[in-house]
């Protein structure tokens, strides 16, 4: 009888899963096809006349409204610029005439150069490729939530929860449709996790190494995430304490696929520019960004001052904090933890971009949802005895205390949202089977009394 019931989950699960699937690539194909939002919008040149005229924009900004529709947003057309630059100049270089710099990591303009050789190989649209090869990205992402998801608690309810918490998410819509780090960041995160989870549960060394790659490509494409590693370093250290040999083996595979992967960039870097540069030279941009809590000050008072000074923006931003808080500390800790979270937080990216509506409020909702949900769920994770829960809320707790550092804006905060979903449906089916487990005892209990 019991079989028959787990069989019986089973299949149930399986059909809710490639349900939320295919509605999931649909709607990615309706989003593709009708391509809504407002910044897709190709702004006519009288329009853009009229605003320059009115001195609602300059003319930087009119020139790149010229481009930016096409790609989703300004740092999307400079990413796709970066990458024809590479293919035709040879030239490594984020917003620049000709000239290499390190002010982006190569993750994501490496994959932008490929995508776009096998456009022009194809004689196709270069930002068709993108959205295709995005769409099954962030599609795949909804398959690897599943899959972390009912390997961390062993069930599959957990990963149907997940995934369809994400796949409900509005955020992937509209980003698969640029040229922006958001989708593959997330994926290939998604896929080292997965691929962690299984080197750990089978000690099986390519998977290691695998890992170890997959992980140092997503830290190239988006840097603020390379801390996260100390959780598996926690991990590993745990799980072999009693066995030196294999914590060096596993230890020294992670560093050998690190250095394949993220070697030849600050080996680049030192050659060109004589000094070591691990990730990229634009995080002072972040700090300086970070540093007015609540916007409470007027950013240009902020340029004078820093030009005054002759600071760069890292060491002017770091003076600033560091005075804030020696000045008002109640002010700037509060910026620093409660204040940030919210920027982070807010609203689901992207959905300022649509018209107010019933179906955006729907995706409002769900955001509120699954965060306020995933914040519930850090909390009780402390209670629960899952040494894999607890991994993945301290990669949520990470993440956020990380990016509390720099810059903080819901862009940012949709990095996370899919180990949210992860947690939530993780926590939820603990919940249910131990609520189950207890009513189960108590009925045993009454009948032997």
């Amino acid at each position: 009888m019991q079989d028959k019931f787990n069989h019986i989950q089973k299949k149930l699960t399986l059909y809710i899963l490639v349900t939320i699937l295919i509605g999931s690539t649909l709607l990615h194909i309706y989003y593709l096809i009708e391509h809504p939002g407002s910044n897709f919008i190709k702004p006519s040149k009288e329009e853009i006349e009229e605003q320059l005229e009115n001195g609602e924009i300059s003319e930087e900004v009119a020139k790149l409204k010229e481009h930016t529709w096409k790609y989703g947003s300004r740092d999307a057309y400079l990413y796709t610029k970066m990458a024809n630059q590479i293919i035709e100049d040879g030239i490594y270089g984020y917003n620049t005439d000709l000239k290499s710099n390190a002010f982006v990591t190569p993750g994501f303009p490496m994959l932008l150069v490929a995508l776009f050789q096998i456009a022009n190989l194809l004689n196709m649209e270069q930002m068709t490729i993108v959205k295709v090869f995005n769409l099954l990205l962030s599609v795949g992402t909804i398959w690897l939530v599943y899959l972390i998801a009912k390997n961390v608690v062993k069930s599959r309810w957990a990963g149907v929860i997940a995934s369809g918490l994400y796949a409900t998410y509005f955020t992937p819509l509209h980003f698969f449709r640029t040229a922006l780090t958001e989708i593959p960041a997330i994926f290939f995160f998604c896929l080292a996790t997965y691929i962690f989870i299984l080197a750990i549960k089978t000690d099986k060394k390519y998977l290691h190494f695998l890992f170890a790659v997959i992980f140092c490509y997503s830290v190239m494409i988006r840097p603020v995430i390379a801390p996260l590693v100390l959780i598996g370093f926690l991990i590993i250290s745990m799980k072999y304490r009693s066995n030196l040999k294999q914590w060096l083996i596993t230890s020294g595979i992670w560093a050998l696929g690190a250095f394949i992967v993220i070697g030849p960039w600050v080996i680049r870097n030192f050659i060109l520019f004589h000094e070591f540069i691990l990730f990229s030279t634009h995080s002072g941009n972040s700090w300086f960004a970070g540093s007015n809590p609540f916007n409470m000050y007027d950013f240009s008072d902020y340029f004078k001052e820093q030009e005054k000074l002759g600071l760069d923006s890292k060491e002017y931003a770091l003076m600033k904090i560091k005075e804030g808080f020696q000045t008002n500390f109640g002010l700037w800790f509060a910026w620093f933890t409660v204040g940030k979270t919210y920027e982070l937080f807010k609203l689901p990216d992207a959905i300022y971009f649509y018209p107010a509506s019933n179906i955006t409020l729907y995706f409002k909702i769900v955001h509120t949802i699954i965060v306020n949900t995933a914040f519930v769920s850090l909390f009780i994770s402390m209670f629960i005895r899952n040494k894999r829960i607890v991994a993945i809320s301290g990669m949520i707790i990470m993440y956020i205390a990380l990016s509390n550092l720099f810059l903080t804006i819901p862009r940012y905060g949709f990095f996370i949202i899919p180990m949210m979903c992860v947690l939530n449906g993780c926590v939820a089916v603990t919940i249910v089977k131990k609520l189950m487990s207890a009513v189960t005892n108590s009925k045993s209990n009454y009948q032997i009394s």
